[in-house]
Parts: structure tokens; C-alpha cells; sequence
């Protein structure tokens, strides 16, 4: 399968034209795994636990997990070990986006997901995106990042 890297911004949606379907976007919260155009994802924290709706590329990555990477599991992979199940499984009517995910917690943060979905599926800007930060003032913002940050940690 086609491997795309990608760093989605802050106002960038993951969207299917063909199902109409986001898939992530600066409007959800979590990711619709509900979506036909999502198959599964990989995150890199939780490489041994990716949520995969198709049983048969399912079935393909419990294998190649087992034979490649169970006995180097947790520490001993890379992200190249990962990439090569991937280059290897052929879909034509899937692609893989690798997206870097880039902000602030506590402190700059970072993180890698791997999504295959419906190959004609794209990154692009939100439409009529709006800022729901905008027009606030200094406190109401600071009100609105705790309950933001409060929210992230109860779930």
C-alpha cells in the first residue's frame, strides 16, 4: 500500500469523498472509527493493541506481529519494522497516512498514528473553519484550556 507521511494541523480534517465521512477533524473529539472509509489504525504508543475492522488485514498483522516483532516488542522496533508490514500488504483500494501530531500539554507533545483508510481519502483544511478560541479574552481562554486539560485526563 501507498505511504503517505503527513503532519495534519490544527485545522486539518482526515475526509472521504466517496462514503462522505470525517474521520478526524478540529470539530471531534475522537477519532470515527465508525467511518466505511476507516479500516484501522496503529498508534505508536499501543503498536500490539491497533484497532483493525478488517478481519483479513487483521488476520495479516497478528501474523506479521508475531514473526517480526513480538520477540523485539517494546523497545526494540522501528518505526521502518512497522513500515514494512505496510509497503508489503497490497490493497489498491486502501492507503496508509502516517501523521505526525504535534501540540501543547504541558509542555510540547508529540505523537505518531498510522491510518489506512479508503484510498481516496484526503487531508485537507476544515471548511468554514472557526476558532472557538477567538474573540475571548485572556481569561476565558486560560478558563477554557484547563477545562480542556481536565477533560483530556478524566476521558
Amino acid at each position: 500500500m501507498k505511504i503517505i507521511e503527513y503532519a495534519p494541523g490544527s485545522i486539518e480534517r482526515m475526509y472521504c469523498p466517496s462514503t462522505d465521512e470525517v474521520i478526524f477533524s478540529p470539530n471531534l473529539d475522537e477519532i470515527n472509527d465508525n467511518a466505511i472509509a476507516f479500516i484501522g489504525y496503529w498508534h505508536h504508543e499501543f503498536l500490539d493493541e491497533p484497532l483493525i475492522k478488517d478481519e483479513t488485514l487483521e488476520a495479516a498483522w497478528s501474523e506479521y506481529f508475531s514473526k517480526h516483532l513480538k520477540d523485539k516488542f517494546p523497545y526494540k522496533y522501528d518505526w521502518d519494522d512497522i513500515r514494512k508490514f505496510f509497503m508489503e500488504y497490497n490493497n489498491s483500494g486502501w492507503i496508509v497516512y502516517e501523521c505526525d501530531f504535534h501540540g501543547m500539554a504541558c509542555g510540547p507533545m508529540s505523537y505518531t498514528v498510522i491510518y489506512v483508510v479508503k484510498s481516496d481519502t484526503v487531508i485537507e483544511e476544515e471548511p468554514n473553519y472557526e476558532d472557538p478560541l477567538e474573540g475571548m479574552s485572556e481569561k476565558e481562554i486560560e478558563d477554557e484550556i484547563i477545562r480542556r486539560q481536565i477533560k483530556g485526563l478524566l476521558g
